[in-house]
């Protein structure tokens, strides 16, 4: 099988390729913008570089490999209204018209975001819930999802969606709240901070290990039936519980022993996103995936991760 993947070196790319390179009977490719030196490639297996805004390169690059399958992770989530349009929008659509080109059959997972749902419901979100994105960043997830569902409506082509909640894990950067939280700890053990800075502690969030969802996406992707069971359907990827940030907190000081003070920044915004939870149920019923890793541990070897990379940590 030949697994072509976009967004291959970054947070859940690098950890899509590490997955598969485990799996038997995979040619698999990586496409990243840029790849230097700074991209390891321990699997060695191949890389391509295409921007995915180069619609004539990405037909090139697809047209040369014509992959079995393909694992969309690339895009923004941040950035003005335009960029976010152009690369999550217009950059899968130019994806969708390449894979088309190359192979009708090719079976594609479109990785969205469950921000296309804001806070929609009060209890576990299921994929019918109707889109109500609360940032630019979620319009344009939401309208990459339309997008993808319509390739299959129209065009019949393989497509499905994946909608991954708050992603966590090593490696994660500072952009996420829990890569913040972790980071900050880290600089209070330098003795470069005396408090964690926040601008809320209260909003609760469905927190997904990384190394759960890429087998998630796999489960979808991999599906013996995928023509039947999986393209023209969204699954949502998600622990299945809300943790509020303080509770984030709290497992943190068990983990270390320690106790952080908080501080809360002056900023009056309101808190749009007070809770997200994932129904599992979908994906469960169609591929049998449920996520494996605990809260704790996942914040645990993030902790791990970003005190291995700080000197005078151990």
């Amino acid at each position: 099988m030949k697994v072509f993947v976009t967004g291959a070196s970054g947070f859940t790319g690098a950890h899509m390729m590490s997955f598969l390179s485990t799996q038997e009977d995979i040619v698999l490719t990586g496409l990243t913008r840029g790849c230097s030196s700074s991209v390891a490639n321990p699997t060695g297996k191949s890389w391509v570089n295409a921007d995915l805004l180069d619609r004539d390169r990405l037909i090139e690059v697809l047209s040369e490999i014509c992959p079995d399958a393909i694992i969309h992770l690339a895009g923004l989530n941040h950035g003005t209204f335009k960029d976010l349009l152009e690369t999550n929008v217009v950059g899968t659509k130019n994806l969708l018209d390449a894979a088309l080109k190359a192979n009708p059959n090719c079976q594609t997972l479109v990785v969205s975001s469950s921000a296309i749902y804001g806070y929609a419901v009060s209890t576990a979100i299921p994929e019918g819930t109707l889109p109500k994105p609360l940032n630019e960043y979620g319009v344009s997830k939401s309208a990459q999802d339309t997008l993808s569902l319509m390739y299959h409506e129209i065009y019949g082509a393989q497509v499905a969606v994946a909608r991954p909640f708050n992603l966590v894990g090593p490696d994660q950067t500072d952009s996420s709240v829990c890569g913040r939280i972790i980071q900050q700890i880290v600089e209070i053990e330098q003795g470069k901070k005396e408090t964690l800075d926040l601008f809320e502690i209260v909003s609760c969030r469905d927190f997904i290990d990384v190394r759960d969802a890429v087998k998630g996406y796999w489960a979808i992707i991999s599906h013996p039936e995928f023509a039947h069971a999986c393209a023209g359907r969204a699954f949502n990827i998600g622990s299945g519980k809300a943790s509020a940030i303080h509770e984030l907190i709290d497992l943190i000081e068990k983990i270390t022993g320690d106790h952080y003070r908080v501080r809360l920044l002056d900023v009056h915004a309101p808190i749009h996103n007070q809770s997200q939870q994932s129904d599992n149920s979908r994906i469960h019923a169609a591929t049998g995936w449920k996520p494996a890793i605990p809260l704790q541990d996942s914040l645990r070897d993030m902790l791990k991760s970003v005190r291995k990379k700080a000197p005078g940590i151990s």
